[in-house]
């Protein structure tokens, strides 16, 4: 069992510090599939805490944890170090940052529709991508969101998007 400390920021920007105490190895899935993942897309405060709640032991560090998530849930961004607890100072600090990691396995799991999309889309930049789907009737964007989505997820919080109405909007766009 690997453990881990989190330290996240919800929607609101409240901070919050909690220990994952179960397959927290991002390579594990269960951490990214069933809490990490959900966090990201849930956008409001509430929610978060609930879920964080469910999979984790709140207001806690444990000094035996292997790894430190730090997750800005409003720049929608995660990263991933080692974890060190040095005893002497009774203090934890934060080692070698480990994220790639994370951004391997998000890629492993990539659905069948999300390989198609990437391979349809792969020619079109961000902006490109918004303006196609922004020129087409909400009902028909299933594709372009599908790929909007895969794209800001991998992009760990350096591609936003926000739906404005019917309108796509590009919030942040870091190449």
């Amino acid at each position: 069992m690997t453990r881990s400390n989190l330290h996240i920021t919800l929607s609101n920007g409240e901070p919050i510090r909690c220990v994952a105490d179960s397959s927290s190895a991002p390579e594990q899935g269960y951490i990214v599939e069933q809490l990490l993942l959900p966090l990201l897309s849930l956008k409001n405060a509430e929610k978060e805490l609930t879920l964080l709640q469910e999979h984790c032991t709140m207001q806690e560090q444990r000094s035996n944890a292997t790894y430190r998530y730090e997750i800005n849930l409003p720049a929608q961004n995660i990263t991933l170090y080692e974890e060190n607890y040095i005893s002497a100072k009774g203090a934890f600090k934060r080692g070698l940052d480990l994220t790639g990691r994370y951004l391997s396995y998000l890629k492993k799991i990539e659905s069948e529709a999300e390989r198609n999309t990437k391979r349809k889309f792969k020619h079109l930049t961000n902006q490109e991508l918004i303006a196609r789907a922004n020129s087409l009737p909400y009902f028909k964007q299933e594709e372009e969101s599908t790929e909007l989505t895969r794209r800001s997820l991998l992009s760990n919080g350096a591609f936003l998007y926000h739906r404005k109405g019917n309108t796509l909007l590009i919030l942040k766009d870091e190449q």
